[in-house]
């Protein structure tokens, strides 16, 4: 009898023991995709800065530059697609908008009066320091969202995230060339 007592004591331990490390799996699961919840957060309210900006940069630059109609339209779409994207698409409007960006300094840093020009150049500056804020908190995000998905696809934490409800979430992948 005594025997049959200890097993059933260690049994009893044991799956409690599994228990609780497997409880303790699913709220750090849980924990992290709140985390990568409030990253994305983050990203998404740097690009929101970033599109508040641009009616000021390109109120700026349209009086210098009458003749580049097709540089301010290639912007008002991206702005607009990025605007209106869902979260998975964000990332590649976001990197669509940079490159307009970029094609918007290019065509007005050639031209010498609104290079000069100090509201184009504060504002020229604010934005290409969001520009490199936006790509470190999206590597963040990358970063989070990579660990967060592998631990899904172990064995345990797979279990756990089932049982959770959790699914993989989305990594924002950024076509080459469109960083700055």
């Amino acid at each position: 009898m005594g025997l049959l007592l200890l097993i059933a004591v260690f049994v009893f331990f044991g799956v409690a023991l599994i228990l609780l490390a497997f409880v303790g799996l699913r709220n750090n699961l849980v924990r992290e995709r709140n985390e990568l919840g409030k990253a994305w957060t983050n990203v998404d309210q740097l690009l929101k800065q970033r599109r508040d900006e641009l009616p000021r940069l390109i109120g700026t630059c349209r009086s210098y530059l009458t003749s580049e109609t097709g540089v301010f339209d290639f912007i008002a779409a991206a702005r607009s697609v990025e605007q209106k994207a869902v979260p998975a698409e964000k990332a590649r409007a976001a990197a669509e908008l940079t490159q307009a960006l970029n094609r918007l300094f290019a065509v007005a840093d050639r031209n010498r009066e609104l290079s000069l020009d100090t509201s184009y150049r504060q504002l020229k500056k604010q934005l290409l320091i969001l520009e490199e804020r936006i790509n470190a908190e999206m590597e963040r995000f990358r970063a989070q969202a990579n660990a967060y998905n592998a631990r899904l696809r172990g064995f345990a934490g797979g279990l756990a995230g089932r049982a959770a409800g959790l699914r993989q979430q989305p990594t924002p992948t950024v076509p080459p060339n469109s960083q700055n």
